[in-house]
């Protein structure tokens, strides 16, 4: 167990109106001091505070995302790898960059942020652990107004959401999805597609702020190929980004803003409890369970994890007040030590495999034992029904008489004749009861009645029932657990096939040929051909079919989109009203004394407010079974557009062939080149041009991003 202090890093927000009076900062011993001078309304007698020293690990000031990387991030993948769990916690005021730093900006590829730079980085390593099978999970949770939802799951989100801790002090949330990554591309995809599902909302500080507090996780099961299999490392990576705490009298929050204002300062305040009853040693009892989020990040916050706290400031004179708050609840969290240990579990099917290869050597060794002691073959398999039957009969023998002795050559041998001399009794038992047989004396009658009792039960559950004894008992050859760890990772991935490779080839081959026979015919033509021209023709006359396809689908998806646009708003509509029957049933609550309490006594009102509320809720969940089921209709559409515009390029490369005597491998694609609300396809030559780093974040963003169009257009909306 290696005991961690929490590594405090201090980023500031680049701003053009720095307070350079009252904050000075040194980079390189990691010291801010802010200075404000006393106020002269206050009169002579003034004992306000005016200077302010801070001390951390690191202050970043005007810092690119990948430095606050490189310093943050990297140990911790690396930790987590190895299998200590580790968190990234963003923490600050609202408007200081706590998002940006975290998620980054999803227009430009160089200013992502945390998540996806941690994602690119873990994959990154996994390919060069060769040694290890490294299983990725990833999971995020949202805490809006002490409610949780799952940011990854369709239809009730918030539904048997539960937060367990075992004996060893890990932390889970029950019945949280977790979805099963194979590629960067597929974890980054899932982030963005948590992100369309945030609570946002705009005030005077920030035109897009969060409203809650969010946890993206990364599950890792790490087994090693050399040595024991049996042994999984079980690690994990939280990258949380909490909501800014705010002064509702400079925000200006109003109605269900200021509602949230008050859920966040009211969780945040709890952490801060828990962070100062952590710093003092003498402290017996922790008050994680005073909020969701302190219970969510108990492992983190003085328990088994490796934390790095981002510290972000909004360094102008205005903010000055908030940014002495940050910086000291960023000094006592300094003061927490965690006890980082690594996380070893057994698998269990690995384990029965193993335990059925030690039985099968174990047997192998028991039959050389037999050979050299001369004791013929001996079975060590349970025994067939024949053999049962064939150990019957050697009992009744014994029993009758006609046998002496009984030739026992294993221990399982005797345990059979052991059940089968029981049967026999029993046997005989309901044979005295079926002929009605009454002894003479009185005593007796009882004593076969109890008997018959306690040998009733016995004989109603079968004759299979304790066979063995204390033994393991009889299993089928085809009882075998076909159950495989890898299927349950294992995610399909192309659904739709795009282009028939074959016939590329038969194309190809037909080309090469024409091109030999008529090679001067064909120069002439390339001069004169308009392929723009061509294309289009094309469109209209033997591609008008599929044209005409397209340009269906093209509409279908943005009627799904402004469906899913207009059934959002209804859905915040409907959370901001079952916050307020909530609030009103709570109020309710309050004012009842403890006997109508205890009896469950209600008013009309208050029935009438539940019976409302139960509505909103059924509302709910259909609405946003509504949403899930037109983004699966979107994803299906998205899709046959795609395979809709392959099959055109490839009708066109064909006509275009047959036409002119020379295909379209070598000269620009008419498809491509146009604008992407007609027609947009991914062609792999345009990759080229692209960073290979980026390739994975740049697919993962294209496909959620018509959720985010969605996203966008709810915003406008509010």
């Amino acid at each position: 167990m290696v005991k961690t202090p929490i590594k405090v890093i201090v980023r500031t927000r680049p701003t053009v109106e720095f307070a350079f009076k009252n904050i000075n900062i040194n980079e390189n011993t990691g010291h801010i001091a802010i200075n404000i001078p006393k106020s002269a309304d206050q009169g002579f007698v003034n004992h306000q505070q005016e200077d302010w020293g801070f001390t951390f690990d690191k202050v970043l000031q005007n810092a690119s995302q990948e430095v606050v990387f490189d310093i943050c991030g990297k140990e911790l993948i690396h930790s987590a790898l190895g299998g200590y769990s580790g968190t990234i916690m963003a923490y600050g005021q609202t408007g200081a960059g706590k998002t940006f730093t975290m998620m980054g900006s999803q227009i430009d590829y160089k200013y992502r942020g945390m998540m996806p730079r941690c994602i690119s980085l873990l994959f990154q390593e996994i390919e060069a652990r060769y040694e290890q099978q490294i299983t990725v999970g990833v999971s995020y949770l949202e805490i809006y107004n002490e409610m949780m939802y799952d940011l990854l799951a369709g239809g009730d989100q918030n539904t048997g959401l539960a937060i367990q801790e075992d004996n060893n002090g890990y932390v889970q949330v029950k019945g949280l999805t977790i979805k099963r990554c194979q590629t960067e591309e597929d974890a980054i995809a899932q982030l963005f597609e948590g992100e369309t599902n945030r609570t946002i909302s705009e005030h005077k500080l920030n035109k897009a702020s969060s409203r809650s507090h969010c946890v993206f996780t990364v599950h890792l099961e790490i087994r090693s190929r050399v040595e024991s299999a049996e042994k999984v490392i079980i690690s994990k990576l939280n990258l949380v980004d909490l909501a800014g705490s705010e002064r509702t009298k400079k925000t200006g929050s109003e109605g269900r803003t200021l509602l949230e204002a008050q859920f966040i300062n009211k969780s945040l305040s709890f952490l801060e409890q828990v962070v100062v009853a952590l710093s003092e040693k003498q402290r017996d009892h922790i008050p994680y369970r005073q909020s969701k989020l302190t219970n969510l990040l108990k492992d983190s916050i003085g328990g088994n994890s490796k934390t790095v706290m981002i510290a972000n400031i909004w360094p102008e004179k205005h903010q000055l007040e908030e940014t002495i708050s940050t910086l000291k609840f960023a000094q006592r969290m300094m003061k927490v030590t965690n006890e980082s240990s690594i996380r070893v579990n057994l698998d269990p099917q690995v384990l029965i495999k193993k335990y059925e290869k030690e039985i099968k050597d174990l047997r192998q060794e028991l039959a050389m034992h037999d050979t050299l002691a001369n004791r013929g073959r001996i079975q060590y398999e349970p025994y067939t029904p024949e053999q049962q039957y064939k150990q019957q009969q050697i009992a009744q023998q014994f029993l009758n008489g006609e046998l002496e002795d009984i030739d026992i050559d294993s221990l399982r041998q005797v345990k059979e004749l052991f059940f089968q001399f029981r049967n026999l009794y029993r046997n005989l038992v309901k044979d005295l009861e079926n002929k009605n047989y009454i002894p003479r004396t009185e005593k007796e009658p009882d004593v076969s009645k109890k008997k018959s009792d306690q040998v009733k039960p016995v004989d109603s559950v079968g004759m299979e029932e304790n066979k063995y004894g204390f033994g393991l008992g009889k299993a089928r050859k085809d009882a075998k657990p076909t159950t495989n760890i890898e299927n349950l990772v294992n995610i399909q991935k192309d659904e739709f096939k795009q282009v028939d490779d074959k016939a590329q080839q038969e194309i190809r081959k037909e080309s090469q040929i024409t091109e030999a026979n008529k090679e001067s015919t064909i120069e002439k033509r390339i001069v004169n051909v308009d392929k723009q021209q061509a294309f289009a023709d094309f469109k209209n006359k033997e591609g008008s079919s599929i044209n005409q396809q397209i340009l269906e689908n093209i509409n279908q998806l943005k009627e799904k989109k402004d469906n899913i646009a207009s059934q959002s708003k209804v859905s915040i509509q409907l959370k901001s009203q079952i916050e307020i029957k909530k609030s009103l049933i709570a109020q309710k609550q309050m004012n009842k004394n403890q006997e109508e309490i205890a009896q469950g006594i209600i008013d009309e009102d208050e029935y009438n407010t539940l019976k409302e509320l139960k509505e909103l809720k059924k509302q709910l969940k259909q609405n946003q079974e509504n949403i899930r089921q037109l983004k699966s209709e979107i994803i299906v559409i998205d899709q046959s557009i795609i395979q809709s515009k392959a099959t055109l390029v490839q009708k066109f490369e064909e006509h275009f062939l047959k036409k002119y005597g020379l295909t379209l491998q070598d000269i620009n694609n008419p498809l491509v080149n146009q604008k992407e609300e007609e027609y947009s396809i991914n062609d792999p030559s345009e990759q080229d041009d692209v960073d290979q780093d980026a390739l994975a974040y740049i697919r993962a963003k294209n496909k959620v991003t018509q959720l985010q169009k969605a996203r966008k257009q709810e915003k406008m909306h509010k």
